[in-house]
């Protein structure tokens, strides 16, 4: 067998996808020995699309979800023409670019799969399916929790289907056999919006199950016809977290995400469909920023639909009483994390780590890539998570002990299981993304000294409290960095929000315009659910009305706000 014996490695990066790559740039600056293995035969990872179903990769037709001013890597911005919601040919090009420039390939093997990892005397061990054995003193783990789809209800509710079932993950486009079929998507998050795209045209009829409800908006706010779209995540300056807290469902700022997903004030969680409502309140739970597929539901071709309860060869029956047929399933559920490679004694659920990163039994062996933002993009999170894990590994900065990290996953629970209470946490490491980054910033030595910057720049004080969150915010604490890190904050500002939009914003958190909304949007409800609404819905004069309603969203957003 052979062996790389003769070196030990600071670091070993298991997984050369966004935050491999990440996590090796980083290691790279602290000047630690670092080593990224790779299974497959190029860095990429998911955004490395191939048609090859037994692969797990994005879709042909995927975009990324959040705009290219959360998702950019701090020091390495995208180009202007890449557009705000990149395609996957895009980013994949962006990665290669991003390893080029930082020299990264050298430090990569490729077609080279762990399949153990062990720890002896102070060192890690780990074997490889080529048969090279690697040692290092440090393990960051950035295989992603695109791994293992999850396909539970294949095996239970849908034991006895007698239909074609399959999982978002193995699918990458339309399939032909499908054309003119009866389909059912069941799932909420961006891979259903996608599928819907794909499956629209060419299926006879399309049941969309959602069972535990559902929060959306679009990528793109629009609220005047005269105006430019603006990507919605753009609404993240540090000043606006302070008059519109995410923490507080962005008190002032609700009705906008309403508006400009479903052209209505009343749209509760953004889409006004009672069979996607849940009790979660705005910003406290998963939301879809790929709304554009609500539209499908308005043109009466995708049939929403809540819980199922129970199925009988191809007829499917929901909890409101109605059933339908249904030739084939897609199952948009998600994936379950898996790192089989870990000693049993590592392995533990995501949330029982220190900041859903660190073992606390032992800080050597990281977790990056794990955490999921409700809004923004994971590779901002895990950007924080691999500059704190290599600035402790090369003793910048210290790691709290056993105890400390101990009492942190305690009251992080706590703090997070309040905060997701009326979700189903079927994303387990699901976090708000600004909270969660200031907190890995300021144990990381990494948060921004905004008193110290205005002190020695002012302007450039302001640029930064206004402008759009960015990895390049969390630079400026390093001299060096400051004057780029401000052009980049300043580029991505222009077109977002002006002083009078704060100042708007903060009159109508203050005269209580979202709870105003949400009284209505619940009564809303109640109609839509009451049996004399189920009675007059298709009279023609109601019809009429809808029609009138939703006229704004027809003008402003379908079909322009993808």
């Amino acid at each position: 067998m052979a062996s790389c014996r003769a070196e030990v490695y600071d670091v070993i990066v298991i997984g050369g996808g966004w935050s491999g790559l990440m996590s090796c740039k980083y290691a790279k600056e602290e000047g630690l020995h670092v080593r990224v293995i790779e299974k497959r035969d190029d860095l990429g990872g998911v955004w490395k699309y191939s048609s090859d179903p037994n692969i797990v990769t994005v879709m042909n037709n995927s975009r990324t979800s959040s705009s290219s001013a959360t998702t950019e890597i701090s020091d390495f911005p995208m180009p202007d023409n890449i557009g705000e919601f990149p395609k996957h040919k895009e980013i994949f090009k962006y990665l290669n670019d991003y390893a080029d420039k930082y020299e990264l390939r050298k430090h990569i093997h490729f077609g080279c799969g762990v399949i153990s990892t062990n720890k002896e005397s102070n060192e890690w061990i780990i074997k490889t399916d080529i048969g090279i054995t690697y040692y290092c003193k440090n393990i960051i783990i950035c295989a992603g929790v695109h791994q293992n789809p999850n396909r539970d209800l294949e095996h239970n509710l849908f034991k006895d289907f007698q239909g074609e079932i399959w999982h978002a993950g193995n699918i990458k486009s339309f399939k032909e056999q499908h054309r003119g079929k009866r389909i059912m998507i069941i799932g909420g998050g961006e891979t259903s919006s996608d599928v819907l795209d794909e499956w629209y045209e060419a299926s006879s009829t399309i049941i969309w199950c959602i069972p535990n409800g559902q929060h959306f908006f679009r990528k793109y706010a629009k609220l005047l016809p005269h105006r430019e779209p603006q990507a919605l995540d753009k609404a993240s300056s540090r000043l606006l977290k302070v008059i519109s807290p995410h923490v507080k469902s962005k008190p002032g700022l609700a009705w906008v995400c309403k508006w400009t997903t479903n052209g209505s004030l009343l749209a509760y969680q953004g889409h006004g469909i009672p069979e996607f409502k849940n009790n979660a309140n705005f910003f406290h739970s998963f939301i879809n920023k790929h709304a554009h597929a609500l539209d499908y539901i308005d043109y009466k071709k995708v049939i929403p639909k809540g819980k199922i309860c129970k199925v009988i060869g191809k007829t499917v029956y929901f909890n409101d009483g109605s059933n339908h047929d249904v030739d084939v399933v897609i199952l948009c559920t998600g994936y379950k994390t898996s790192i089989p490679f870990l000693p049993d004694q590592y392995k533990c659920d995501l949330t029982d780590l220190y900041k859903y990163v660190v073992h606390p039994d032992d800080p050597t062996v990281s977790f990056v890539g794990y955490a999921r933002p409700i809004v923004g993009s994971i590779p901002m999170l895990s950007e924080m998570q691999t500059r704190w894990i290599n600035r402790v590994i090369s003793g910048k900065v210290k790691m709290a002990n056993r105890d400390e990290m101990l009492e942190t996953i305690k009251t992080d629970k706590l703090f997070w299981n309040n905060y997701f209470e009326n979700t189903s946490r079927r994303i387990n490491t699901l976090v708000e993304a600004y909270t969660y980054l200031d907190d890995i910033a300021k144990i990381s030595n990494c948060y921004p000294d905004y008193w110290s910057l205005f002190k020695r720049n002012p302007r450039g004080c302001l640029t930064a409290i206004l402008a759009p969150g960015n990895g390049a915010t969390y630079l400026l604490n390093d001299e060096s960095k400051e004057e780029y890190a401000l052009e980049n904050l300043q580029r991505h500002s222009e077109g977002t929000i002006t002083a009078l939009n704060l100042i708007t914003i903060l009159l109508f958190r203050l005269f209580m315009f979202d709870w105003f909304c949400d009284l209505l949007g619940e009564a809303k409800y109640k109609i839509q659910t009451s049996k004399i609404w189920c009675k007059i819905r298709n009279f023609q004069v109601i019809k009429l009305l809808d029609y009138l309603w939703c006229t704004p969203k027809r003008l402003l957003f379908d079909n322009n706000t993808r």
